[in-house]
């Protein structure tokens, strides 16, 4: 069975959960007529145009659970920038460190592999003894590379972004300092579908450069069969000031957005 967002049941409402490759989306053949209708496909063209809109519909699913998972992975941001900090410092003062603090850094590394937590002083000197004399004052010196490599890779790893800040060549309605995954995500799915729909002979008022009464007709038609919250309604309605002209969704998409992820972090 479909849910609302035309899926088969089992889609995880968690962006961290795996999503079944069963999964499929599932469009009625009425409501694929009804998009040709829409997009004014010519009849020859519509097999293909079906094919390409279940196809495009279902990366709209994956992209906004990747957008949302970004989100969800940029509100930690705050404290893995404080773990990316510390750690690109204590490598820096680890690779700072002399050879004679090495050797002792190593050694007591290796001795916590070896025998773990001591209850005394006196242990850790017959253990320290203990290794010296099996002669692994070489591993120790290793055992200090490791471990600066490996705060390094701490370091990347709390400092790694899933979404650019910026874009070189934004969309024509984009703000260069966008940072929204969702507004990304909309836009690269409104550029697909003008091109889909370009490539079947269809209307030639489905273009990525604006948002008119024909391209908002079609997405409300199709918002049932996309993500719950893909579309912002700014992209479903006509601005409220009665002007029914194609606007330009920067200040709209952007302002949308904005506020639903100010919300978000007010309720988390």
């Amino acid at each position: 069975m479909r849910n609302g967002s035309g899926l088969i049941d089992g889609a995880s409402p968690n962006p961290f959960e795996p999503v079944r490759d069963t999964l499929r989306l599932e469009i009625p053949q009425a409501i694929l007529e009804r998009l040709s209708d829409l997009a004014r496909i010519p009849a020859h063209y519509r097999p293909t145009f079906a094919n390409s809109i279940v196809e495009l519909f279902a990366k709209a699913h994956r992209w906004h659970r990747m957008a949302t998972r970004s989100v969800e992975m940029t509100a930690a941001a705050k404290e893995l920038n404080r773990v990316a900090k510390e750690a690109r410092k204590l490598k820096k003062n680890i690779d700072r460190l002399g050879a004679q603090a090495r050797m002792t850094l190593g050694l007591y590394a290796l001795r916590l592999d070896e025998f773990g937590e001591a209850e005394s002083h006196e242990a850790i000197r017959n253990q320290i003894e203990a290794l010296l004399q099996a002669g692994i004052s070489g591993q120790a010196i290793q055992k200090v590379d490791y471990l600066s490599w490996a705060v390094g890779r701490i370091g990347s790893a709390a400092a790694t972004e899933t979404w650019s800040k910026g874009q070189n060549d934004p969309a024509p309605w984009q703000s260069r300092d966008s940072k929204s995954p969702y507004v990304d995500t909309f836009n690269r799915f409104i550029v697909e579908l003008g091109e889909t729909v370009r490539a079947c002979n269809g209307a030639p008022g489905f273009e990525q450069y604006n948002l008119g009464d024909g391209l908002r007709t079609f997405l409300k038609a199709a918002s049932s069969y996309l993500p719950n919250g893909f579309i912002p309604k700014e992209a479903l309605y006509p601005p409220a000031n009665g002007n029914h002209a194609a606007v330009s969704p920067r200040k709209g998409l952007m302002s949308f957005w904005l506020r639903k992820d100010a919300r978000r972090r007010l309720s988390s």
